[in-house]
């Protein structure tokens, strides 16, 4: 029963050609055979279509066309799949290693119980080196709804537990957040306790480039979901991410021993378990060759 499950990977692309080519081979190096990635871009001017037209025979399905902003190309590209198992992961975004997907299916034939499963993600630069891991804790509704935790690329969903779209594209940033806070009601999460995707550490990320919009969501969060905010909610956030720094220590033997599926590296022990915990993420080194975003 397990093997016969398709799933179906999420990726919405915009001008990330440099990453994309990661993204879609951490894909195809999975050991799960039964996926299908489908790729929504926006009119990308970077070479991203090249890589895309490359995919012919492949499990990638893709179209190029406008479309209203992330949030839009993520229902667009849900509104395309057929798989029992949702995986989103961005175009900067990739996998960790090969056995990402094979490990969350095994967990939901398992549990039959459980809507969403997810995992550590690892921190990782532009040039793909593993800047430091982001461990995540059991699933905690309170919590959840102090700090995002859930890292996007790193969790994995029935679609039996989702209507007809993933997202809800009033929210232009904070879209993630929205939907583990709407699924976190009703819903039973499961973490694996594994590294299972990056998050890429790039200064052209939406969360840098438009402020803006992330402080709306968090307005309409704080109505809605009854977020946390003020000073003391920010206290408490920052004493929860040095725990989570430190909890991620543990980790750092796990992420090098695992066979990449990325194009990555982890330059030694001591220089993660370093980063890990003594160095901010705004004084990461964001690497060497960074394209501009066009358009």
């Amino acid at each position: 029963m397990m093997a016969r499950q398709l799933v179906s990977i999420l990726t919405p692309s915009f001008n990330q050609g440099h990453w994309l080519a990661d993204n879609m081979r951490s894909v195809q190096s999975q050991t799960y055979p039964h996926i299908e990635h489908i790729i929504m871009d926006g009119g990308s001017k970077d070479g991203s279509l090249n890589l895309l037209r490359a995919q012919a025979g492949s499990n990638v399905r893709w179209r190029c066309e406008p479309d209203e902003g992330q949030s839009h190309a993520i229902n667009k590209a849900f509104g395309e799949s057929r798989g029992e198992i949702i995986g989103w992961i961005n175009s900067d975004d990739a996998y960790f290693s090969r056995d990402v997907v094979d490990t969350v299916v095994r967990l939901f034939a398992a549990r039959s119980d459980v809507a969403v499963v997810y995992g550590h993600a690892a921190l990782v630069n532009a040039d793909g080196l593993v800047l430091q891991i982001i461990w995540v804790p059991g699933f905690n509704y309170r919590l959840l709804r102090l700090h995002n935790y859930i890292i996007q690329p790193a969790a994995f969903i029935r679609r039996s537990a989702l209507g007809d779209r993933l997202v809800d594209e009033a929210y232009k940033s904070a879209m993630d957040r929205e939907l583990w806070l709407r699924l976190g009601r009703s819903q039973r999460f499961q973490r694996i306790g594994k590294i299972l995707a990056i998050d890429r550490h790039h200064p052209y990320r939406k969360s840098y480039t438009r402020p803006d919009l992330a402080r709306e969501d968090s307005n309409r969060m704080v109505s809605t979901y009854a977020v946390p905010s003020g000073k003391l909610a920010t206290a408490q956030l920052k004493m929860w991410k040095i725990v989570f720094r430190l909890m991620g220590a543990a980790l750092v033997r796990q992420a090098l021993q695992i066979p990449l599926a990325f194009q990555g590296r982890v330059d030694g022990r001591l220089s993660l378990a370093y980063r890990q915990v003594a160095v901010p993420r705004a004084a990461m080194p964001i690497g060497e060759d960074i394209p501009r975003q066009a358009g």
